[in-house]
């Protein structure tokens, strides 16, 4: 039996979070990076388990050479710390996972040797010594956090002199594996790349209002199980009265540029989350509604802070009227979106007050209605439309 290729990237860097909200988004954060990390397989890798924090995958046949590996590790990295920028660039939350999710780093083991695929409930993974060697491996004494370490054994597929990519440079190393001994590898730092990698283009602010609708109201939670409440698209049914559904995309972090639909009466209603400053040491979550008729940029704010041993929600409707003859509607058009705030803010607040806005108690029941559908899209009329639609101008 040939070797087989076995290739771990793996993700560090997150420390122990204590809340519910920070492990329950650092598992979201983490999900979609490795997401990121088989997307960018080049090499026809199978991904045999997703384990914790890292992908393990394998390959038969021939082995690739260092130049192959090297390439495939430069593409997956970028890829890592691309999504890395994006995700700090567009996020709406401070919590310890969110504002810390940028230091995250990875690292690469590639090993190789005979292996053989055993059947566990129609899954076949990948057995033998050299599959615990491989992951014995992510624990060594390279010097640094973000790097490609690849053994000799997985090297025996190189046609071309063992040389260092024109991106970095190249180390030797070894380590002395229980029961196996010492293993040789050569090791290439990854950091080098992180110059190459292109910042992301900031995301768009609107406009405030000089004259916004504005409401708000105390509420005795904390401003950081509030503002969960507000901006995790899974408890939106928790406090959106009147909603038959919600759709948007499970298993991500809202952050801008991050959309959702809510359905009410047969209609679709589109929401773009967007962000915006008002001020130190408060947290702000926006939707802009587009396609509004009368007004433009018409974005719902909610801005949180502390007061006392609770905290302050402010409710607040920007939006820029339309020229002349559509601006003579703009009254009609705030009185309209002024109505929902009150009944807004008393959903969040009795939903906060009342305990049942905990991400462990509240995902199950606001993910159970979330079927996706295949209603009609109606950008914007929810403000001005007839029934129980009108009632989506805040979402």
């Amino acid at each position: 039996m040939g070797p087989s290729l076995l290739f771990i990237p793996d993700i560090s860097g997150f420390t122990k979070f204590v809340s519910t909200t920070e492990v329950h988004h650092g598992r979201h954060i983490i999900a979609e990076l490795l997401e990121v990390i088989i997307a960018a397989d080049r090499l026809g890798l199978t991904v045999s388990e997703l384990e914790g924090d890292a992908v393990f995958f394998y390959k038969g046949g021939p082995l690739p050479d260092f130049e192959e590996l090297t390439a495939q590790a430069k593409r997956t990295f970028e890829a890592f710390h691309a999504r890395l920028k994006t995700y700090e660039a567009d996020r709406i939350c401070d919590c310890g996972a969110c504002s810390t999710a940028h230091g995250l780093s990875l690292k690469i083991v590639v090993h190789a040797g005979p292996i053989e695929l055993i059947s566990v409930q129609g899954f076949e993974k990948p057995y033998g010594a050299d599959v615990i060697v491989a992951h014995r491996l992510l624990k060594n004494d390279v010097a640094r956090t973000e790097y490609l370490l690849v053994t000799e054994a997985a090297l025996a597929g190189s046609r071309a002199p063992i040389v260092a990519p024109e991106w970095s440079e190249l180390c030797s190393g070894s380590d002395d594996i229980q029961d196996v001994g010492p293993v040789q590898y050569r090791w290439v730092p990854l950091g080098p790349l992180l110059d190459g990698i292109p910042d992301p283009p900031p995301a768009r602010r609107f406009e405030k209002s000089d004259n916004p609708l504005r409401h708000e109201v105390f509420v005795q939670s904390s401003p950081e199980a509030v503002f969960e409440l507000i901006s995790n698209l899974d408890l939106r049914l928790l406090w959106n009265r009147g909603v038959d559904r919600l759709e948007y995309e499970r298993g991500r972090m809202n952050r801008v540029g991050t959309w959702h639909r809510c359905v009410i009466g047969g209609d679709l209603i589109e929401f773009e989350t967007v962000t915006s400053d008002f001020g130190e040491g408060r947290h702000v979550y926006g939707e802009r509604l587009p396609g509004n008729p009368i007004v433009d940029d018409h974005v719902n704010y909610f801005i949180v802070e502390p007061e006392g041993d609770g905290s302050r929600v402010r409710f607040e409707v920007h939006y820029r009227p339309r020229p002349f003859p559509r601006s003579l509607l703009a009254p009609l058009a705030r009185w309209r979106m002024g109505r929902f705030g009150p009944g807004i803010l008393a959903s969040i607040k009795e939903a906060a007050e009342s305990g049942t806005g905990l991400p462990e108690t509240a995902s199950s029941e606001a993910s159970a209605q979330n079927p996706t559908g295949t209603e009609k899209v109606a950008r914007g009329t929810g403000l001005f439309g007839s029934g129980s639609a009108s009632q989506l101008s805040a979402p």
